[in-house]
Parts: C-alpha cells; structure tokens; sequence
C-alpha cells in the first residue's frame, strides 16, 4: 500500500510538473528572445539566458576597421561590419547587438591595436596569406567531397564495388586532410587573435528591444492607451449588465428562466469575426465606427453571457437568509444587497472582470476589422509582425508589452480569484 501512495504521488508531481512546464516554457522563450539582439536571435543554438555583455574583436584589414563579436553559440568570433567610418562601425553594431561603442573607448582600442601591429607587422601579414590559404584549400577539399559523395551514390545505385571502394578511400583522405586544414586555421587565427586584433567588451541595453519596438512603431503608444480604454470599457459594460442579470437569475423564479439562462450563451457560438461585418455598418450608424466604445460595445456582447453565468452562481452561492435578516434589522433590500451580497459576491465580480479585460484586451481579429486609423495595441503589434519580416526579438518585445498589462491587472485581483477558487466564505 505504501509503495502503491509513493507512486500515485510521484505520477501526480510528474503531471502537475510537465502541465507548468508546458505552460512556462514558451513564456520563458518570449521573454528571453526579446531581450536579445539580432545576434543573439539569430545564432544557432539560441541561448538559454540572454548576455547582459558582448564581447567584441577589432582588426584592422586593408587600411579599414574589421569587427567581430563573439558567438556563445559557435565558440568564436563572428565578423559583423568592415568599414573605414566610426560612425557607420557604431551605427550598425548598435542595431545587432544592442550594445553602443563609445567614441573614447574606440580610439582607445584603435591606439592598442596600432601599437600592436607595428611591433609584429611581419608577422601579421604571414599568418593573414597563411590564413586565406588555408581557407581556400579547405572550400577546395568541401567542394571535392561533395562531389565525389554524389558520384559514390550513383556507382552504389549501379553496384559498382570497385569504383565505391575507390570513392569512398578518396573521401575518408579528404576528411583527414581537411580535419588537419582545420586545426592549422584554428593555431592561425588563434595566434592572430593575440597579436593582431584587441578585445573588449561593452554592455549590453537589455531593453533595447522594447525602445526600438515604440520607436519603429509611432502609433504604439496612443494604441496601448486606447486599448486600455476598450478593456476598461468592456469590464464595466459587461459587469454592469451581466451581474445584474445573474443577479435576476440567482434571485427570482419567471417562466423560461432556463432557457433565457442558456440563450446568453449562443451569442459565443459564432466567431467574432463573422459577425464583424455587420457591427461595421452598425457602428458607422451609431457613429461608433473607429472608436473605443464601439469596440467595447462590441466585446460587450459575447462577455456578458460568460459574465451571467459566473455570477449567477455565485450569487446562487450566497444565502438569501442573509439578505433577509439585514432587512428585519432595519436595512432596505438595496442597502442589503450593497451591505452584504456585494460584498460576498467580489471574487466572483472579480473572475468575470478579468475574463472580460483578457477577452477584450487581446482581441486582433474583430479590432482589425472595426479600426481603421485608431488601432487597438494588439494590431500594432500584428502589424509589426507581418510588416518586421523575421526580427523575431522585436517582435517577441510586442508581445510581452502586449501580455504585461493583463499580467498586472490579474495580479491586482488575484485575491478575489483565489477567494472564489476556495468558495464563497460567509
């Protein structure tokens, strides 16, 4: 019995682990990937944790500035921009890097590097022939084993014995010698490293991303103010008119009742979108058209059922005694529901407040539609994604912005959620 409780336990934290873990592992990604840069984005592996620190390689190649940074992924140095302009050199290493290379600290390093390649200038332009030598030889050898490899493919279709054997002895002769190439250019650039470039490193803005993405988007800003409307808006709309009515329902007995409680639900049957088109006409007629509270009235609609539903049953959960008994103590019946229902009733107010805030807040599809000069931010962020054309980073930095605030506006109220989790307490 106890060894059958260890593994029913085991199981259970197994579960519950792998359920957080698919949860938590592409909210990880997101965050992590936009606090990257370019680079970092783009470089294969992609790290687990973004570097706060980048570091850089300055060489000096055919009397112009050659810089390099350092890639955790592939374990070396990887050119990025060759150019004789300091300004044009920070500019673009600014935009794939997110780290800005100071004036004073570039002449600095420049004076370093000049000392250093006076005093081994022969050397230097050795191990630079021996390096491009050894490069091309080493294409040679890749080009050559691609070529026979598909040679030894068609003697194998043919079942040429003697002539596979053959290939395959010139290609294990072009591995060796190419494996020797390789590490000969490892000794090489490593021994030019040391005395024909500098190192140094800059700090990393982390959240560069983020600047860049309400930068490159103008309206980003305004949207997200607008967007906080629309979600606000929804809340009290649908709290207003639902909570009422799952008030109504909870409270009083009416002929139909069931059927009038199961009918707030067919307007979530229909996908929003189908039914975008019509409210356009609807609110160009209300003059609604284009503006937060015709999104809002919107959104309304397919909230208050949920909101209904949520209610009702707490309200259902609250006994009526306790209106009654405030009543023979002297309170009207609005004073006993504002005294003691409403009260009771918040973790439930509070769970359709926030269904109603996410439902509203990250909504693209219908905003699309019923915006046109006055987006909402999940549009924005739409728009940046189709329009950025694979900066994932900037991308990922919308999408956290797009998330943030229903994060808080959950961590407001999570008292009242965790309170209906646990049941209504009177």
């Amino acid at each position: 019995m106890k060894v059958a409780k260890i593994i029913r336990q085991t199981l259970f934290y197994i579960i519950v682990a792998g359920i957080v873990l698919v949860i938590l592992t592409p909210i990880y990604f997101l965050v992590t990937i936009s606090l990257m840069s370019d680079q970092e984005a783009y470089d294969w592996p992609t790290q687990m944790i973004p570097s706060f620190f980048n570091k850089f390689k300055l060489e000096i190649v055919d009397n112009e500035f050659l810089i390099s940074v350092y890639s955790p992924a592939k374990k070396t140095y990887v050119t990025i921009k060759q150019s004789s302009n300091f300004e044009d050199l920070q500019k673009f290493v600014r935009n794939k890097t997110n780290s800005t290379i100071k004036k004073e600290l570039f002449e600095t390093q420049v004076k370093k590097l000049e000392k250093i390649i006076q005093e081994n200038k022969d050397r230097i332009d050795l191990l630079r022939k021996e390096r491009d030598k050894l490069k091309r030889q080493i294409n040679r050898l890749t080009v050559e084993t691609v070529r026979l490899k598909s040679q030894l493919e068609m003697a194998e279709k043919a079942n040429m014995q003697e002539f596979i054997d053959m290939i395959k002895k010139q290609i294990e002769d072009n591995e060796q010698e190419k494996a020797e190439l390789v590490k000969n250019l490892e000794n090489v650039t490593a021994e030019l490293d040391k005395i024909g470039a500098v190192h140094f490193s800059v700090a990393k803005n982390i959240f560069d991303n983020y600047i860049n993405f309400f930068r490159v988007t103008s309206d980003a800003l305004p949207a997200l103010l607008r967007s906080v409307q629309v979600a606000v808006l929804t809340v009290i709309i649908s709290l207003s008119i639902g909570g009422m009515a799952g008030y109504a329902f909870a409270r009083y007995s009416f002929k139909g009742k069931n059927l009038l409680k199961l009918s707030v639900l067919f307007v979530r049957m229909f996908p929003g979108i189908s039914i975008a088109m019509p409210m356009v006409i609807i609110l160009i007629n209300m003059g609604f058209y284009d503006k937060p509270i015709g999104l809002s009235l919107v959104y309304s609609v397919g909230q208050i059922g949920m909101t209904v539903w949520i209610t009702a049953s707490i309200f259902m959960g609250i006994p009526v005694e306790l209106e009654e008994a405030a009543m023979i103590f002297g309170t009207t019946r609005r004073g006993a529901f504002f005294k003691v229902t409403l009260p009771l009733a918040l973790p439930g107010l509070a769970a359709s407040a926030m269904y109603a805030f996410i439902g509203s807040w990250s909504e693209t599809a219908q905003a699309i539609v019923l915006t046109q000069f006055n987006p909402t931010f999940p549009v924005v962020v739409y728009q940046t994604l189709v329009g950025a054309k694979g900066l994932i980073n900037l991308t990922a930095a919308g999408g956290v912005s797009l998330a943030l605030p229903a994060v808080v506006f959950t961590m407001i109220i999570r008292k009242y959620i965790l309170q209906m989790w646990g049941g209504v307490r009177v």
